[in-house]
């Protein structure tokens, strides 16, 4: 073999089954490498081994699968026919399961590694996964004599290109020298945070590759393991990007789109901050449907209004949605932000934006995806990667936020941090004046542009949004207490009021 064919060879991916676990390798085993993974009983061990198997015979290889626990084959397979990897016609052809444990109980670890070999020649394997490995380490006779198990399983397998997977219960000592003699380390853990339990998935050693350095969460499905690398992990670094300074994207609204010197940069982000129904949402829809008459795909992602009810908001205020919707250029997704894992539900949103090339997006509720999920310190760094994929993929971002104050100018959000990410930033609130409540909105900042920053009245009705055509409405009470806009005396209000009456009873007064 040349030494161009030797590199090639020693380069090549063996593909986990897991498209998240293959981000978190660059690809996926190295060809003839020897992997460990560890993790309590429960935390998926034997789901991730047969993964591999399953996929690994759908592209063309051969597999085999030695057990060393009591459990019979049949059970294993009757835990594992819910997920999709699953084909039952390919085992005893090009997938074989093996049973281990009478060998080694009869014959220890000389036995068994003979029992090994055998079965990768006989039935010409690229990939062995050995389930159990903690049962042969208790069966050695000492340390020495499990390192040469393993060192020799290694080198055998490598020269026969077959890619070798053991999986065993976690030992908690780092220095074990099992963990030396393979070529790469997979740790997978359930973690209770809280009342919650979180699967977590780590590579602590590969040798001589890259890898996505940390803890990354994971779920256990139909799927099997679904691995969702963190966010923050995989976009680090800003995009590059040719700024668009004399392209707008509004929303619909003259009078707002006017305040912003015709609407927001393509491509930057946006953060309307306010409190419950100070009309966030509607402004949202309002900008999704602004772009959808200009051909430009909009995608709807939130986490309290469901389909029926953001089109029954829509048509109560005269917003034409549903054709829209029906043409497929809006798109309206909800889901139930309980029990979910933030970078799932990431990886899910930008699937979305890939699919259905989405060109607007509104996030309906940034609480729900960084604030009780999320570690407090990751939140920023996680917004922070969301809106550079989302920005170095053509996306405008419009985001929502509630506000802890229900009335009056102070400005209390629940998550720190996120107004120096964001690109621009529109303030909704309401006002109490004279037992009556005024909602008001006013933009805070936008970056690269001009932008008014006084504060205008606006109302919501069956007519749509309306905003003030000045701020001359508002200016009573920029502080959100009461003030008078003039000093008029009561007899010129009483003037004033009487010439509305109609003539009778003005007569009368």
């Amino acid at each position: 073999m040349s030494e161009a064919e030797q590199s090639e060879e020693s380069t090549r991916r063996v593909p986990t089954g897991s498209t998240g676990l293959d981000a978190l390798l660059k690809g996926g085993w190295l060809h003839g490498g020897t992997y460990m993974v560890t993790g309590a009983p429960g935390t998926g061990k034997t789901i991730l081994g047969n993964q591999l198997c399953f996929s690994h015979v759908a592209n063309g290889g051969r597999a085999v699968f030695v057990t060393m626990l009591s459990e019979s084959h049949g059970r294993m397979t009757t835990h594992l026919r819910r997920m999709r990897f699953f084909q039952r016609d390919v085992i005893g052809q090009s997938l074989h399961y093996v049973s281990g444990y009478a060998t080694l109980k009869a014959e220890g670890l000389e036995g068994l590694a003979k029992l090994l070999y055998r079965a990768v020649r006989e039935h010409e394997a690229t990939v062995l996964v050995v389930d159990g490995l903690l049962a042969a380490q208790e069966s050695a006779g000492s340390v020495l004599a499990f390192r040469e198990f393993l060192h020799g399983l290694g080198v055998h397998n490598a020269l026969a290109g077959c890619t070798t997977l053991v999986l065993t219960n976690r030992q908690e000592n780092a220095a074990d020298p099992q963990f030396a003699m393979v070529d790469g380390v997979l740790v997978l853990e359930l973690q209770q945070r809280g009342l919650r339990a979180v699967r977590t998935v780590e590579v602590t050693k590969l040798r001589g590759e890259a890898q996505l350095l940390g803890r990354h969460t994971f779920e256990i499905n139909e799927q099997g393991l679904n691995v969702y690398p963190r966010l923050e992990s995989l976009y680090r670094q800003p995009p590059q990007e040719e700024l668009e300074l004399e392209r707008r994207q509004g929303f619909g609204l003259e009078r707002l789109d006017e305040m912003m010197t015709g609407g927001v940069r393509p491509h930057s982000s946006t953060l309307l901050l306010g409190s419950p129904g100070s009309g966030k949402t509607l402004l949202g829809l309002h900008f999704l449907e602004s772009g959808a008459r200009q051909g430009e795909p909009g995608l709807y992602f939130g986490f309290m209004e469901t389909t029926p009810r953001l089109l029954a908001k829509a048509d109560g205020v005269g917003l034409q949605l549903r054709p829209w919707v029906d043409t497929g250029r809006l798109v309206l997704e909800t889901r139930a932000a309980v029990e979910s894992l933030p970078d799932a539900l990431v990886h899910e949103l930008l699937g979305l934006v890939e699919r259905h090339r989405i060109r607007r997006l509104v996030l309906d509720g940034l609480e729900p995806l960084l604030q009780e999920p999320l570690e407090p310190r990751r939140a920023p760094d996680f917004l922070t990667a969301l809106l550079n994929v989302l920005r170095s993929r053509g996306v405008t971002a419009l985001m929502t936020q509630q506000t802890q104050v229900l009335f009056g100018p102070r400005l209390e959000a629940k998550l720190e941090g996120v107004e120096g990410i964001v690109d621009n930033i529109v303030f909704l609130r309401y006002v109490e004046f004279r037992s009556q409540l005024y909602r008001m909105l006013s933009i805070l900042k936008m970056r690269e542009s001009d932008y008014q920053p006084s504060l205008r009245e606006f109302s919501i009705s069956t007519r749509g949004i309306d905003v003030a055509e000045t701020f001359e409405s508002a200016e009573a009470i920029l502080t959100g207490l009461a003030r008078p806009l003039a000093v008029k005396s009561k007899r010129s209000r009483l003037k004033k009021a009487v010439r509305r009456l109609p003539s009778r009873k003005r007569s009368r007064a």
